[in-house]
């Protein structure tokens, strides 16, 4: 996978709105059937794909606590790409994620290629991001951070008949403990449930109810840095 190719990634210079729902007791196929029979016309755009995450936090798990703790600004950093989970990556990208209540921005930077297996640690991810040439403020803010966390689950896609309402299903959803070095990948947990998330701009937040109660899910606050993080971690949540 090329940067290029890095492939229907979406690019937030502005705000946008978040809205996530967590219909436990439906198969992701059951979901899949109910938004596409849903009022607001979603059809599928793009092909389904697997997403995996690396999360770096500080060694007090700063990032957790902002997260859980109502912080009105709340920042998570991870390294996102697709495909598969471990050897040769390719168009991996570094993103910062900032939050404000439903809203989020994120700044994202290409990375080079890289090999992720048992070999690759804290340091060994701060090399790969020193050699992103991000910017030294940026370099600045993450000097303290370890690896956390790995997830990875596969995302399906689609888009109301409007065009500004995109919505995602998450299924599978796999969760890994990753430590400093030596990672074998086998500390783990999944997740059977399914994770939907509408997101629009903020300019369409006036509208967004009707595209919302057409889904006939209840809206829920919902992480999987914070579940993962809560799974091997002893955390207060």
């Amino acid at each position: 996978m090329t940067n290029k190719e890095s492939t229907n990634y979406t690019f937030l210079e502005n705000f946008r709105y978040e809205r996530k729902f967590r219909p436990e007791t439906l198969s992701v196929q059951q979901v899949h059937n109910v938004i596409l029979s849903s009022s607001a016309f979603f059809r599928r755009i793009y092909q389904p794909r697997y997403v995996n995450n690396l999360y770096l936090d500080t060694p007090e798990l700063d990032c957790f606590h902002d997260n859980t703790g109502g912080s009105s600004e709340r920042t998570k950093y991870r390294i996102r790409w697709y495909g598969e989970i471990k050897g040769k990556i390719t168009g991996a990208i570094f993103e910062i994620k900032i939050k404000s209540a439903y809203r989020g921005i994120k700044k994202s930077f290409f990375l080079p290629d890289f090999v992720l297996d048992k070999d690759f640690t804290t340091k060994e991810c701060h090399k790969l991001l020193k050699s992103a040439a991000l910017p030294v403020e940026i370099l600045d803010e993450i000097a303290g951070l370890e690896m956390k966390l790995l997830t990875r689950y596969n995302r399906h896609y689609f888009r109301d008949i409007s065009g500004h309402f995109r919505l995602t299903t998450d299924s599978d959803i796999s969760f890994y403990r990753i430590q400093d070095n030596f990672n074998r990948f086998v500390d783990s947990y999944t997740d059977k449930d399914v994770v939907v998330e509408i997101k629009y701009d903020e300019e369409y937040n006036e509208i967004a109810a009707g595209v919302i109660n057409a889904i006939p899910f209840r809206m829920t606050k919902n992480s999987k840095y914070i579940d993962g993080i809560a799974k091997f971690f002893e955390v207060a949540l």
